[in-house]
C-alpha cells in the first residue's frame, strides 16, 4: 500500500490533536441475515439479531480478560456501538423503576400508619396491579398497530399508575374508615366515601387524563407515546379504585374492617373469634356489614397544626400574599434563563462503561462519529451514480452548498465559514472531486487505492446494496447542540438546492413541505436525484424546538381544561381561576429551583451528583415537557381533595373561612401523608445515575412539596380571605342549601336526612340527575 494512503488512513485513525496516541478501530457491521440492523437490533432486539448481541458480548470480554491478564499493559481498549448506547439507556431508566418500586415500601409504611390497617394494604396493592396490568394490556395494542411507544413510556406509565393508586385508595379508604369510627355501618361508610371522595376520584382523574391528553398534540413520539401511556393509566386508576375497592370491601367486609393490633390477629378470618369490645371502646371488628358500630364516650379531637396554619394564613392574608408573590420573583428571574441541551448524554447513566467511552470518542473524533449529519442522495438509477458525470456534478453541487450555508451563517451574525473539506463521500474528499484524482502534492493516489480495493470497500460502507444511493458525512466545526451548532444545521438544510417545480419520486409519497427532503435535485445539467438530510442531531433539534414551541399552547389548553372542569364540578366561578393561579405559582417556583440547581450550579458545592448539572450545564429539553403534566395532576389532585371538603362544610352552613380552616382540620393530615408517599416515589429517581431521570426526580419532588406543604395549608386559605366569603362560591348561594344543613326535608323529598353533609350534597346532585333524565323521558 502507498505511503500516502497509510499517511490517510493514519490522520483519521490517530487524530493529530492528542499526540496520535488515542486510535480507533472502525467495526461496520452491514447486515444480519439479510436484515438491516441499526434500528432493529438498536430499538426492537430482534431475534435476528442474536450474531450482534455475541460479537459485543465477545468485545466486553476480551476487553476484561486483558485488562486482568495485562494491568500494566499501556493499551486500553474500550468498546462502544449504538446498540451499547441504548443499552445503557435502557438500563439507566429500568434501575430508576426499580428504585421507584422499592421506594414503595416505604410508602406503604406511610399508608400503614394512615390506615391504622395492615389489611387494607392489600387492597391498596390490588388497586396498584390491576391498574398498571390492565394499562398494559390496552399500550401493548396501541405499540403494536397505532404508535411506536418510546422506552421511557413504560416507567412513566408505572409511575402514574403507582402514584394515582396510591392517592386515591387514601381518599377513599381514610373516608371510610372515618365513617366506621363515627358509628356508621359498612355499607353507610362505603356509601359516603364513594358519595363524597369518588367525586375527588372522579373529577382528578378527568382533569389529569385530559392535560395528558392535550400533550398529543407536541410533534415527537417521545412525547406522545409516554402521555397516552400516562393518560391511560390515569384513567384505570380511577376505575380501579371506583370499582375494585368497594367489591372487596363489600365481599370480605370483616376481614379488611378489623383493626385491632393494625389488623395483625385472627379478626375476620375462620379462626378469629368476634367478639364485642368493652365499654368506651370502639367494637369496629365485631360490626356486621349493616349494624352501626357503638361509638360510647367519644373523644373531643384536638386541633391539628393545619387548622392553626390556615387560620394563621387568612388573618395575615394581604401580608402573606405578598410574601408568595415576593417568594417567586428570584425563581421566576431563574426561569428567564433557561436553557437545554438536545445531547444524549443525559439520557446516559453517568457510572456506565458506555458513557465514558462515548464521550471519551466524541471528544477525540468530534461528533461527526457519535452523532453525524448525514446527506443521503439517492441516485436516479446505478448506472447515473456509477457515471463519471454524476460523480462531478454531485460533487459540484456540495463545492456550492458550503459557500451558501457560509453566506446564510454570516447573514444571521455566525462567525462561521464553511469549507469543500467539510463533506466527505465516495465523490469528495478533503474538498476534492475524486472524479478529478485524489491528490497529494502533485501524486494522484487515486489509481492505487482503487487496485488494493479502498474505493471498493468504502463504497460498500457509504452505499446501497443495489448501489443507487449513497451517504455523504457532513462536517460541523462547532459543537452541533450549541447555538451556532443548530444555526448550521438549519443553514445547511436551507441551502439544499430545491428545483422550481418539486415532482413526487416514483413508488411513493412524500410532503412537499419536508425542510430535510429534497424530491429532485439537478446541477450541471445532470439530474442528481432526491436529496435527505438527516442525523440525531437533527431530530433532536426538531423535536425540542416543536415541543417547547407549543408548550405555551399546552399549557393554556390545560388552563382551560382545568377552569371547564373544575367550573363544571363545583359550579363556582372563583374555584378554578384560584386552581390555575396556584398552580402558575407552584410550577414557576419548581422550574426556577430546577434552574438553579441543574443550570446555575446553586446546589454542586454539596458534592451530590443527582444535583450538579449536567453536560451542557443545562436541563435535557424532555424534562420539563414531561414533568408539568404529572405537576399539573397531582397539584389539582390535592386541591379537589380539599376543596370538595370545603364546599361540604359550606354547605352545610359554616362561612367560607370556617371550612377552610375545617377541611383542614379533616384533611391536612391526609394530604400531607400523600405528599410524603410521592415524594418517597419521585425521591427515588435522585438515587439514580441517569441525569434526566434527576432532573425529573427533582422537579415532581419540589412540586409535590410545595402542593402538599404550601398551596393546600398556605396558598388557598390566604387566597381565599382576600375575597368576599360569597364571592369564592359564585353563582352558588348557601341560602339554596339552607334546608339540607339545618336537616330539614327539602320540598322535592331528598332522602338522606342525618347523613354528612357531603352525602346530602351527592343525594342532591343525584336528585337533579333524576329529574333532569325524567324530563328528557317526557320530552322524548
Amino acid at each position: 500500500m502507498p505511503f500516502e494512503v497509510q499517511m490517510v488512513a493514519h490522520s483519521f485513525l490517530f487524530p493529530s490533536n492528542f499526540g496520535g496516541q488515542e486510535g480507533m478501530i472502525a467495526v461496520h457491521l452491514v447486515s444480519c441475515y439479510g436484515h438491516a440492523i441499526y434500528k432493529e437490533c438498536v430499538y426492537k432486539h430482534e431475534w435476528f439479531c442474536e450474531p450482534v448481541a455475541e460479537l459485543l458480548e465477545s468485545w466486553a470480554g476480551y476487553r476484561e480478560w486483558r485488562m486482568e491478564e495485562f494491568p500494566e499493559s499501556p493499551v486500553d481498549l474500550t468498546f462502544v456501538s449504538y446498540p451499547v448506547v441504548y443499552e445503557d439507556i435502557i438500563m439507566g431508566i429500568e434501575w430508576g423503576m426499580a428504585l421507584s418500586t422499592v421506594a414503595t415500601i416505604l410508602a406503604f409504611i406511610v399508608l400503614a400508619i394512615m390506615l391504622r390497617n395492615i389489611r387494607q394494604l392489600g387492597l391498596v396493592a390490588c388497586n396498584i396491579l390491576t391498574g398498571i396490568g390492565t394499562t398494559l394490556l390496552i399500550m401493548y395494542p396501541v405499540s403494536y398497530y397505532v404508535m411506536d411507544v418510546n422506552v421511557c413510556a413504560p416507567a412513566m406509565l408505572v409511575a402514574v399508575a403507582l402514584a394515582m393508586s396510591i392517592d386515591y385508595s387514601l381518599f377513599l379508604l381514610t373516608r371510610f374508615n372515618e365513617e366506621r369510627l363515627d358509628g356508621r355501618s359498612i355499607t353507610q361508610s362505603l356509601e359516603i366515601a364513594l358519595a363524597t371522595q369518588g367525586h375527588t376520584i372522579v373529577v382528578s382523574g378527568a382533569t389529569l387524563a385530559l392535560c395528558f391528553t392535550s400533550m398529543l398534540v407536541l410533534p415527537t413520539s417521545t412525547i406522545t407515546s409516554m402521555a397516552a401511556g400516562a393518560a391511560t393509566a390515569v384513567l384505570q386508576s380511577v376505575l380501579v379504585s371506583l370499582s375494585l375497592t368497594p367489591a372487596l370491601l363489600l365481599t370480605m367486609p370483616r376481614f379488611f374492617t378489623a383493626d385491632r393490633m393494625l389488623g395483625l390477629t385472627l379478626d375476620g378470618t375462620p379462626f378469629g373469634t368476634y367478639r364485642r369490645a368493652s365499654s368506651g371502646t370502639v367494637a369496629q371488628f365485631g360490626a356486621t356489614i349493616d349494624r352501626p358500630t357503638i361509638i360510647e364516650n367519644p373523644q373531643p379531637k384536638k386541633e391539628s397544626i393545619w387548622a392553626h396554619l390556615g387560620r394563621c394564613s387568612q388573618r395575615g392574608a394581604p401580608v402573606m400574599f405578598l410574601f408568595l408573590a415576593l417568594v417567586m420573583v428570584p425563581f421566576a428571574m431563574a426561569l428567564t434563563r433557561f436553557s437545554y441541551v438536545e445531547d444524549l448524554t443525559p439520557l446516559m447513566q453517568t457510572t456506565h462503561p458506555a458513557t465514558k467511552a462515548f464521550i471519551s470518542i466524541s471528544n477525540i473524533y468530534g461528533q461527526d462519529l457519535t452523532t453525524p449529519v448525514q446527506l443521503l442522495i439517492m441516485a436516479p438509477s446505478q448506472k447515473a451514480m456509477a457515471s463519471r458525470e454524476w460523480s462531478l456534478a454531485t460533487c459540484h453541487m456540495l463545492q456550492d452548498l458550503a459557500t451558501k450555508v457560509t453566506d446564510r451563517m454570516h447573514e444571521e451574525g455566525h462567525d462561521y465559514t464553511m469549507t469543500t473539506a467539510d463533506f466527505n463521500g465516495l465523490m469528495i474528499f478533503r474538498g476534492g472531486c475524486l472524479a478529478d484524482g485524489l491528490k497529494f502534492g502533485v501524486i494522484d493516489v487515486m489509481p492505487a487505492v482503487h487496485m488494493y480495493g479502498m474505493y471498493d470497500m468504502v463504497a460498500d460502507l457509504l452505499s446501497n446494496r443495489n448501489q443507487t444511493a449513497t451517504q455523504v458525512y457532513v462536517h460541523c466545526q462547532v459543537d452541533l447542540f450549541s447555538e451556532v451548532g443548530e444555526a448550521w444545521m438549519r443553514a445547511v438544510r436551507a441551502s439544499l438546492p430545491r428545483p422550481e417545480v418539486i415532482r413526487q419520486p416514483l413508488g411513493g409519497h412524500q410532503d412537499a413541505d419536508s425542510a430535510n427532503y429534497v424530491p429532485y435535485g439537478r446541477w450541471d445539467d445532470v439530474e442528481i436525484g432526491a436529496l435527505h438530510l438527516y442525523g440525531m442531531p437533527l431530530e433532536q433539534m426538531d423535536g425540542a424546538q416543536y415541543t417547547l414551541r407549543r408548550m405555551p399552547y399546552v399549557g393554556l389548553a390545560i388552563a382551560a381544561i382545568v377552569c371547564i372542569i373544575l367550573g363544571g364540578s363545583f359550579g363556582t366561578a372563583l374555584i378554578p381561576v384560584r386552581a390555575v393561579i396556584c398552580i402558575a405559582w407552584m410550577l414557576v417556583v419548581t422550574f426556577g429551583a430546577s434552574v438553579m440547581v441543574y443550570q446555575l450550579g446553586y446546589l454542586e458545592g454539596l458534592g451530590i451528583q443527582a444535583l450538579s448539572p449536567s453536560s451542557g450545564q443545562a436541563l435535557f429539553w424532555i424534562s420539563p415537557s414531561v414533568a408539568v403534566a404529572v405537576l399539573v395532576g397531582l397539584g389539582l389532585d390535592y386541591d379537589i381533595f380539599l376543596m370538595d371538603s370545603v364546599m361540604e362544610h359550606w354547605q352545610s352552613g359554616k362561612d367560607g373561612k370556617s371550612a377552610v380552616v375545617t377541611s383542614l382540620d379533616q384533611a391536612g393530615t391526609i394530604i400531607s401523608a400523600a405528599g410524603v408517599i410521592m415524594f418517597l416515589a419521585f425521591g427515588a429517581l435522585l438515587a439514580s445515575t441517569t441525569p434526566v431521570l434527576n432532573q425529573i426526580g427533582f422537579m415532581l419532588c419540589v412540586g409535590v412539596l410545595l402542593d402538599c406543604f404550601v398551596t393546600t395549608k398556605v396558598t388557598i386559605p390566604c387566597l381565599m380571605a382576600l375575597v368576599p366569603d360569597d364571592a369564592n362560591f359564585w353563582p352558588l348561594k348557601q341560602s339554596a342549601t339552607r334546608e339540607l344543613a339545618i336537616g330539614r326535608e327539602p320540598s322535592f323529598g331528598l332522602e338522606g336526612i342525618g347523613q354528612p353533609p357531603g352525602f346530602r350534597r351527592s343525594l342532591s346532585w343525584k336528585w337533579k340527575y333524576g329529574v333532569a333524565l325524567e324530563h328528557l323521558g317526557h320530552t322524548i
